[in-house]
């Protein structure tokens, strides 16, 4: 016990060091629950399984404001060569407002061994989508009759105008005694949207540094205390979580996003059930602390996981001393 209170005085304190940052910015996308489904920010981890994982996702954010942000997310991946590469897929769509989006991405991954852990490289690579339906925006000075509507722009018509950019990511994750955590960026793009256009828009480039540490407590009680910081090299998001499970059975988390006085955005309050050998569900609820967020309304979050048992294979893979994936 004096030994596993020693590692978790030293996680507390690394994650109080990496969470100390500055800036907030409501424009990262980000799910509450993507500290559980790693896969979806983070391609390398992908071959750490030796199964299919299936995972949806919906989020609905600030519930009181028409045209509020609504996200779906669906993930896949799968063994390619067991032990050594997996590949998979991710769809994300988002709407708010007059704006929608739509990405696609296929991913592959490769597994290194060292004497230390074990170590992957991630690639990413797909399409991004973006939509505006100019119809539905409203200027200071336009007129907005049953019949008409005039923004008195010239930047601006009533079209639905929509464009489709390549973009790329690359990531890596390693395995090393109860500690694992990776680096990714993604969602680079040389191209922007809407280039006929006089609204054009380039997407930011999406890094993230994750960190998480799996700790068996007595009574088939663990806990799994993390930290996902985010930016696009202007401003920072940090989010600081901590899962407890319950023989594998039962699970309960709370975070907070933001962590400096400044940016302090939502507490994240997580729950979650293993329905069965195969799915388990989870649920998270934030509570806004920012004043926008708190005028705004609840934010919901869903998901379902899917494990289909482990393929067979020839190939016997390297002991694994714990797993904190298998919570999906």
């Amino acid at each position: 016990m004096r030994i596993i209170l020693q590692k978790w005085v030293l996680v507390v304190g690394l994650l109080s060091y990496l969470g100390i940052q500055e800036g907030f910015s409501q424009q990262l996308s980000h799910f509450s629950l993507s500290t559980i489904s790693k896969y979806q920010f983070n391609p390398a981890i992908s071959v750490f399984d030796n199964t299919m994982v299936i995972t949806g996702v919906h989020r609905n954010q600030w519930t009181n404001i028409a045209g509020s942000p609504t996200s779906q997310l669906v993930t896949a991946y799968l063994p390619l060569d067991y032990g050594i590469s997996a590949g998979g897929f991710q769809l994300t769509t988002d709407a708010i407002g007059a704006e929608n989006s739509l990405s696609l991405a296929i991913t592959y991954a490769r597994m290194f061994n060292f004497e230390w852990g074990r170590a992957s490289i991630g690639l990413l690579g797909g399409l991004d989508q973006k939509g505006i339906d100019q119809s539905a925006l409203r200027t200071p000075g336009g007129f907005y009759g049953e019949n008409e509507i005039n923004h008195r722009d010239p930047l601006l018509d009533n079209r639905n105008i929509s464009s489709w950019v390549p973009v790329f990511g690359v990531s890596a994750w390693a395995t090393f005694r109860g500690f694992e955590g990776g680096i990714s960026v993604r969602q680079l793009t040389p191209i922007a949207h809407f280039q006929n256009e006089d609204i054009a828009y380039q997407p930011k480039g999406e890094f993230s540094l994750f960190l998480d540490y799996f700790m068996v407590l007595d009574d088939g009680i663990f806990i799994i205390p993390s930290i996902h910081v985010y930016s696009d090299l202007r401003e920072v998001q940090t989010f600081i979580h901590a899962l407890a499970g319950f023989r594998n059975q039962y699970f309960a988390g709370i975070g907070i996003r933001g962590f400096s006085p400044n940016s302090l955005d939502a507490v994240a309050l997580t729950a979650g059930v293993r329905l069965n050998d195969r799915f388990v569900f989870y649920y998270n609820y934030d509570i806004g602390l920012s004043d926008i967020y708190q005028a705004a309304g609840a934010t919901h979050e869903i998901m379902l996981v899917y494990r289909m048992p482990e393929w067979r294979s020839d190939r016997t893979p390297p002991p694994v001393i714990y797993n904190p994936r298998f919570l999906e």
